[in-house]
């Protein structure tokens, strides 16, 4: 699909436009995390991934009823002196299980919170390989380098994934009906699982989504596509021929504005972007006469930019 097909392909799906009013969540796969940290950096405000990177939908999903669910609780598991969460990533921890309860028990009420306001949330799914713990046939959301034995690896059916996300969906509207749900899949390829293995997770991934938006009201960003498709030269990716590089990240970036932002929004970004670049600017002389007026216009732009902007969000 050329880039104007996916133009085309984009009207057909009627997406909001998005401006700097808006409230952004991120929740899933390392792409989450990509996409959210550019969204933050360009003013917009926005959570990203509170509980870590968790890839598999059941996972994300479970994350997103426990939030609501105050009779649910974690479970931990502790390894050597350091404590962790089965339904976390390894970025969330203890040093007690103490500790991890008062980081588990703000996580929701952060998380709850955000999202009964928040208007925009995006969840990526990188893959439907799971892992059930064999104790209490429960998926995990990260394995925290257990042993493999502890678990069973299964993928994940598109029915499976479907009649999970249809729950959270009725969830989230009941929560908060103004906020507008768009899935991804991450174009990230988990090739630990194998080549054949990976394509056929990606392809129930794709396939669940697109049972969501026949059955509900939710939105498709086709992020894995256009990375795979558009940007399909070896250059867009890193030495592991798997991640995206910086220059991918940007291309993806410029086609997220296209789809999702209106040009006096874009017109803003810019003038960001040239607040920032003249920020970052190496001086040779810091101590110059030059180099000290350089940094007082900076400032000064950065200021008059800000107020005139009041929505404009600087984490």
């Amino acid at each position: 699909m050329s880039t104007g097909n996916y133009h085309q392909w984009l009207k057909e799906q009627n997406y909001p436009t998005f401006s700097h009013s808006d409230s952004f969540a991120f929740l899933g796969s390392c792409f989450s995390d990509e996409l959210g940290q550019i969204i933050r950096s360009n003013g917009f405000e926005s959570m990203v991934n509170p509980g870590g990177t968790i890839f598999h939908p059941l996972a994300i999903a479970k994350l997103i009823e426990w939030t609501f669910d105050d009779s649910h609780s974690l479970r931990m598991l502790q390894q050597e002196d350091i404590f962790f969460s089965w339904e976390l990533s390894g970025s969330v921890y203890g040093m007690s299980s103490d500790e991890l309860a008062l980081k588990i028990n703000k996580l929701r009420t952060d998380l709850r919170k955000y999202l009964r306001k928040a208007n925009q949330l995006f969840v990526t799914f990188g893959s439907a390989w799971a892992y059930r713990l064999k104790s209490d046939g429960e998926i995990v959301a990260n394995c925290h380098k257990q042993s493999s034995h502890l678990f069973q690896k299964e993928n994940s059916s598109v029915e499976e994934i479907v009649t999970s996300w249809k729950s959270v969906l009725s969830l989230l509207k009941k929560e908060n009906p103004t906020l507008n749900v768009f899935f991804t899949v991450s174009p990230v390829r988990h090739i630990k699982d194998g080549y054949i293995e990976n394509n056929r997770s990606k392809a129930r991934l794709l396939m669940a989504v697109e049972e969501l938006q026949a059955e509900s009201d939710v939105y498709y960003f086709p992020a894995y596509e256009f990375v795979l498709d558009d940007l399909r030269d070896y250059r867009y990716f890193k030495s592991d021929g798997v991640h995206p590089t910086p220059e991918a990240v940007i291309e993806l970036w410029d086609f997220f504005q296209s789809s999702f932002f209106a040009e006096e929004t874009i017109d803003l970004l810019l003038q960001w972007q040239q607040i920032r670049q003249a920020e970052q600017h190496k001086i040779l002389y810091p101590k110059s006469q030059a180099a000290r007026k350089h940094m007082e216009n900076t400032m000064k732009r950065k200021a008059q930019f800000l107020a005139a902007h009041p929505t404009f969000f600087l984490p």
